[in-house]
């Protein structure tokens, strides 16, 4: 809560800011917030207003899918994306004894870029078909 919003929302302090301002000053503020205060109003309405309609509109939609004979599941079904594939092995290599592949993707595997530092070229790493 910011210190204007404390400082209206008490009985007390609001009294005592009034009491102390000049009439003219506070006749002005009150159109201010008045105008304002319309204008929130209006917006208010037509957010709930849109919100109601499209609230309709799915019961509508709703209605209709029962009427077709679909289920709700049917349609949420439709929406689930389909798991990427996993990429075939491209590169081979021996950890610790243990055979190894890669996809080519991503960050270089540490062995294949140790033996790539010493001078041993990509190439040898192929999976030979």
């Amino acid at each position: 809560m910011n210190t204007i919003q404390q400082a209206l929302s008490s009985k007390r302090t609001l009294k005592k800011f009034l009491s102390e301002c000049d009439f003219v000053f506070l006749t002005t503020l009150n159109e201010q917030i008045t105008a304002s205060l319309t204008e929130r109003k209006a917006e208010h309405e037509a957010l709930e207003q849109q919100q109601k309609e499209r609230e309709a509109k799915r019961l509508e939609l709703l209605e209709l899918i029962k009427a077709e004979g679909f289920s709700q599941d049917e349609f949420a079904s439709i929406h689930t994306a389909p798991k990427a594939a996993k990429r075939k092995p491209k590169y081979q290599y021996i950890e610790g004894g243990i055979t190894k592949y890669w996809s080519g993707v991503g960050r270089v595997p540490v062995v294949i870029q140790q033996e790539l530092d010493a001078g041993k070229s990509l190439e040898s790493f192929l999976i030979k078909p």
